[in-house]
């Protein structure tokens, strides 16, 4: 476990300064550089989150006192990024999704075997200690067999609202934005990846999915549906059904508030409490960095998870005839 780690940042937008905001009260993490498309913008951050401000996101990578690099740019720009910190040999941590499909990002991975850095996609609940008892109880199979999940991740963005997520062009909509979280989700309860998915999703003018509905289907009679969106508010909640009982997640992505309860055949209700402030979620998430830097990857959420995901949401958007000009497809 590496006991320091000195951070850069790739771009200043909401979820950059939110995990900026965490490695105040990470117990490991320092931010030292930031990197925009403007040395306007990476000041103005730095002023409020500190480190060195950067015109240019290579001028990160290129600082010597950087040892970890996380990647908050738009989802078409993980790609070619990500390839970028490996060969300066930064580890990494990269926002949701990986990359636009599952070519690119088994290209992007091999880059970083090749290179021997740490790499992470920044799913931050799979390193929160309620997703870590969730596991645990799956484990015991307290519900027995699991046979069933729903999730829902959605949140009412106005229909004026300009931003890469309403970009059909560069992997903009509600599946790839919050409903890779349900698909990350429903995978890590299965165990497994499934055997088949379809997607039914509203896609607008623009070329996105507004709204959007999916279903997956797992080996071993195990089923899962989700729902999604950018325009719709959604309870944002999951729900676990097994041949003993079940567990309902109140807040399984940001763990801020709610439960997670265990509800077993002829037993009273256990519930368990894992509440954290924003800030306290993403420190979580970068101490668990600093925890397996010299392991290369996180056991919670490993490199082929990071591909069976894209796999998975290949498979989503192929149904529902969703494509983005900006992915790699040869």
């Amino acid at each position: 476990m590496a006991e320091k780690l000195n951070w850069g940042i790739l771009a200043t937008g909401g979820i950059a300064r939110q995990f900026a905001a965490g490695l105040k009260v990470s117990k490991t993490g320092t931010l030292v550089a930031v990197g925009s498309r403007t040395i306007e913008s990476a000041t103005k951050f730095t002023d409020t989150y500190g480190g060195k401000p950067y015109g240019a996101y290579d001028e990160v990578l290129s600082d010597p006192n950087v040892e970890a690099v996380y990647i908050a740019l738009p989802h078409h720009m993980h790609y070619d990024w990500t390839i970028k910190c490996a060969e300066a040999g930064k580890a990494i941590l990269c926002e949701k999704p990986f990359t636009l499909n599952a070519l690119e990002a088994k290209r992007a991975l091999n880059e970083v075997k090749k290179h021997h850095v740490f790499f992470m996609e920044a799913f931050m609940y799979r390193c929160h200690p309620q997703t870590l008892k969730l596991k645990e109880l799956l484990a015991e199979q307290a519900i027995g067999a699991v046979k069933v999940v729903n999730s829902e991740f959605g949140f009412q963005a106005g229909k004026e609202w300009e931003n890469f997520r309403t970009d059909g062009s560069v992997g903009g909509g509600g599946l790839m934005d919050v409903g890779t979280y349900c698909v990350s989700f429903t995978r890590m309860v299965a165990g497994t990846e499934p055997e088949s998915a379809h997607y039914c999703a509203y896609i607008g003018e623009k070329g996105y999915d507004e709204i959007g509905s999916g279903c997956l289907k797992f080996p071993g009679e195990f089923t899962a549906s989700f729902g999604t969106g950018v325009h719709i508010g959604l309870k944002n909640g999951a729900w676990i059904y097994g041949t003993e009982g079940m567990i309902h997640v109140e807040n399984p992505w940001k763990a801020s508030g709610g439960n997670l309860t265990l509800f077993k055949r002829g037993e009273e209700p256990q519930s368990w409490a894992f509440k954290s402030t924003n800030d306290e979620l993403y420190a979580i998430e970068a101490d668990t960095v600093a925890e397996f830097l010299e392991a290369k990857e996180c056991p919670y959420m490993t490199l082929e998870d990071t591909v069976g995901n894209m796999r998975a949401l290949d498979m989503l958007r192929a149904s529902a005839g969703l494509k983005f000009a900006a992915e790699t497809l040869a």
